[in-house]
């Protein structure tokens, strides 16, 4: 065996070796993605349920005092 054959060994050896590692990066990427698409629903919803509150607790404020018979 010469020395470029076992250089070629040596190369494809390390090469399977940074497929593998380069898989494993995709699928940690697709995990982190995968996260990040499920929290901006969260943030969504949360956002509506905080705007909702504000409402009503604005038209709280404003009819309450009205339906028991306070005028300001």
């Amino acid at each position: 065996m010469t020395n470029i054959e076992r250089e070629i060994g040596n190369l494809e050896a390390r090469m399977e070796t940074v497929e593998h590692e380069l898989h494993a990066i995709r699928q940690d990427v697709r995990e982190i993605r995968d996260a990040l698409v499920g929290l901006k629903g969260g943030w969504r919803t949360l956002t509506l349920v905080i705007g909702l509150a504000a409402t009503a607790g604005a038209l709280l404020g404003k009819f309450v005092p009205l339906l028991a018979g306070f005028r300001p």
